[in-house]
């Protein structure tokens, strides 16, 4: 990764994905692209198949915005609205949004959370 004050730049290798933890579980692989402190943007790679991400809780702190590069995804709202993530698609859910995440297929998206 090239970082400098003006851009940061990344290339993937099978080196530079790192395991996600979620409440302690696991939950797919991050590849950095920007990770701050407290209340800074991050931004990266995160993918999962279906066995690992078969059911997972999806809490948003802050606002999570992402485009889905390949794969397919449901969210469970608590309220039971269901919400299809599929390839191509850009979605963008704000500072306490929660709900229950199901992998359908191997799933990759470009993430910034906010």
């Amino acid at each position: 990764m090239e970082n400098t004050t003006e851009y940061r730049s990344s290339s993937l290798t099978a080196g530079s994905w790192e395991q996600h933890l979620e409440d302690g579980l696991k939950a797919g692989e991050v590849h950095w692209l920007r990770q701050e402190g407290e209340g800074a943007p991050m931004a990266g790679l995160w993918r999962v198949g279906p066995e690992e991400g078969a059911e997972l809780p999806y809490r948003v702190t802050g606002s999570d915005t992402f485009h889905v590069i390949e794969g397919e995804a449901e969210l469970e709202t608590p309220d039971g609205d269901r919400i299809e993530l599929v390839a191509g698609g850009i979605y963008s859910f704000p500072d306490g949004f929660t709900a229950t995440w199901r992998t359908k297929s191997n799933f990759l998206k470009f993430f910034v959370i906010g």
